[in-house]
């Protein structure tokens, strides 16, 4: 959409098409499609039309989750148990470790005619090229997936991709052994979204909320987190989670407390003042004494124009 609207943009100024692509690195049929569709329909123009088929059912932060969940186990696995671990169907699982070049994977299970479209022997006696041939195709998925995910054991970063470590600013590996605590704005925050993961997870296997983390800067952001335990009797002996950046649409542009961070995430998340209360283990009144605070910084005069304003829908 950015690119859409700097074509536009370009074009408004009176630049030719030719020019647009050549500045933009795009080919100047690009250019002349969004041109006439915006001439057509507008702002309107410039969205995605409607995909054909049936309503997609399975998520960006559904495929990263079978991906990384499969780099997170050290033993051989099969389609078949990486769909009961994470909740989508074998088949489902097999189409994304074939679209992401996983042959190497076992497909339990399967029709004989896709076991005749893919002929590949058991991981239990697969040849150690084979074996290799697998682990290289895992890695490769999971370090250029779009998204960021990684792999924590214990609160401890396990290993992580390349848009993790973009969207935190660290360079490769140099989280790698390192504990969770310096993503978290503080220590007790650390703490806390802990107690209430492990809470969650230990009852559904999955956890998901949207906070304010650390960079390497030490500047903070707002982040959508989703993450899934491998076993949910011992949620973070290895987990598998995955990070949006809404930096872009939300922006942490006041100075808060670390109680106020709190408060604002419960907020974002839907909790009322007296969920809040009970989650923190505090008063309802000294929520509301936050609540009002977190309003004079944001400069709104409602509480719903501080959720709407925490959300990024007022800018």
């Amino acid at each position: 959409m950015a690119l859409r609207l700097r074509i536009v943009a370009r074009l408004a100024q009176g630049i030719s098409s030719a020019a647009v692509a050549a500045e933009l690195g795009i080919s100047e049929k690009t250019v002349v499609k969004w041109r006439g569709r915006f001439i057509a329909l507008g702002e309107d123009g410039l969205l995605d039309a409607p995909r054909q088929g049936a309503p997609r059912r399975i998520d960006n932060v559904s495929v990263a989750n079978v991906i990384t969940h499969r780099l997170s186990l050290d033993h051989a696995t099969s389609t078949r148990e990486v769909a009961r671990q994470t909740g989508v169907s074998q088949s489902t699982v097999a189409r994304i470790w074939r679209a992401s070049g996983l042959s190497g994977a076992r497909h339990e299970g399967m029709s004989s005619k896709s076991a005749r479209r893919e002929p590949r022997a058991p991981s239990h006696i697969a040849s150690g090229e084979e074996r290799d041939s697998e682990a290289s195709d895992l890695m490769l998925a999971f370090y250029m997936a779009p998204v960021g995910l990684m792999v924590s054991r214990q609160r401890v970063v396990h290993t992580y991709n390349e848009a993790f470590g973009q969207m935190f600013g660290y360079e490769p590996k140099s989280l790698v052994g390192k504990s969770l605590e310096a993503l978290y704005p503080t220590p007790k925050e650390f703490e806390h979204i802990g107690e209430r993961a492990l809470l969650i997870m230990r009852d559904t296997g999955v956890y998901s909320d949207e906070r304010i983390m650390r960079r390497a800067n030490d500047s903070l952001f707002w982040c959508h987190v989703s993450g899934r335990a491998i076993d949910r009797a011992d949620p973070f002996a290895a987990a598998v989670w995955t990070f949006e950046d809404l930096s872009s649409v939300r922006k942490v542009t006041a100075d808060l407390t670390s109680r106020e961070r709190q408060i604002a995430q419960l907020l974002v998340n839907g909790k009322s003042s007296k969920q809040i209360a009970r989650e923190l283990a505090i008063s309802p009144r000294t929520v509301e004494g936050h609540r009002a605070r977190l309003m004079l910084k944001y400069g709104v005069q409602s509480s719903s124009e501080l959720v709407a304003y925490l959300i990024g829908r007022v800018i």
